[in-house]
């Protein structure tokens, strides 16, 4: 799980993984192994502007009392269709400090995950926290600590009524391949409905602090209102690639404030997708789906 940073105590629930633990207590096979699952596809896809009720990066993803915010859209082909979260979302272990590599989680196959805008239920069918018990990485690796996501598939009766635009500011316009920097920009979203009212400080603008384990993950700080259930949003560098998804949240000491400054924890998208690939468990095929258009919030 992403390092934890010093907080006060009334907030200790905000030192964890944001997304609240689930409840389930099962371990799955791998989403390569489901069926259903697809068989890769050549068709472009094309969006008309984005609406208010459609399917999109930074929508609430509730499961077995969980809720997190989703990070992006991810395409096979017109029968299947993945939104990202954190994998911590799917885990009754997420605030009890058990090493991911060994922590329970819902089975892949779970199917009654509730997605906003969507009207089917959605599926488990890829967690990283499952894949690498499977994949026998040991516990404290880089990868048990930081490697943080998860796809869910979407009723074939709401791919329809997706749009790659992430809430507020559009993109992401690539997927960033590239490691990023001390210093690097970086904009965060989250929508949680714990938000304390407050439903305008949702964007966070940040920076790059540090690259951790290797360049699986990176610490960032940022402004912004935190909450429970932030966890899971999309990360998109300045010039609105997809970068990282959050995955722990803490306030920085001495700020006092739920509106302060705050200091994150969030994986490498890459680096996280591609695990997925090379281990088998998803298509070689699946790829981000994008949106050209791009407003980060003024300086």
């Amino acid at each position: 799980m992403i390092r934890y940073f010093p907080i006060f105590t009334l907030f200790v629930c905000l030192l964890v993984a944001c997304g609240g633990g689930s409840s389930g207590d099962g371990s799955g096979r791998s989403g390569a192994d489901n069926e259903g699952l697809g068989e890769a596809g050549s068709e472009e896809l094309s969006f008309s502007a984005p609406q208010a009720n459609q399917i999109r990066p930074g929508a609430l993803v509730t499961a077995d009392g969980s809720q997190c915010t989703s990070n992006f859209l991810f395409y096979l082909n017109d029968e299947t269709v993945y939104l990202g979260v954190a994998a911590h979302c799917f885990s009754p272990d997420t605030n009890s400090g058990v090493d991911p590599c060994e922590a329970r989680s819902l089975p892949v196959g779970f199917n009654e995950i509730q997605v906003e805008n969507a009207s089917r239920p959605a599926e488990l069918v890829y967690s990283s926290w499952v894949a690498m018990q499977e994949v026998g990485e040991s516990p404290g690796s880089a990868a048990c600590e930081f490697n943080d996501f998860a796809l869910v598939r979407l009723a074939g009766e709401d791919i329809a009524n997706i749009h790659p635009a992430v809430r507020e500011v559009g993109g992401p316009t690539a997927l960033e391949s590239n490691l990023a920097g001390p210093g690097d920009p970086v904009v965060l979203f989250g929508r949680s409905d714990f938000t304390l009212g407050n439903r305008e400080l949702q964007v966070r603008e940040g920076q790059v602090v540090e690259v951790l384990g290797g360049g699986w993950a990176y610490d960032i700080v940022a402004d912004g209102s935190v909450s429970p259930g932030d966890s899971g949003g999309p990360v998109l560098t300045g010039d609105g690639r997809a970068l990282a998804v959050v995955s722990t949240f803490t306030l920085v000491l001495g700020s006092g404030s739920l509106a302060g400054p705050v200091r994150a924890g969030v994986v490498n998208l890459d680096r996280a997708l591609d695990y997925a690939k090379e281990q088998g468990f998803i298509h070689a095929d699946v790829r981000l789906l994008t949106w050209s258009a791009f407003s980060p919030p003024a300086l």
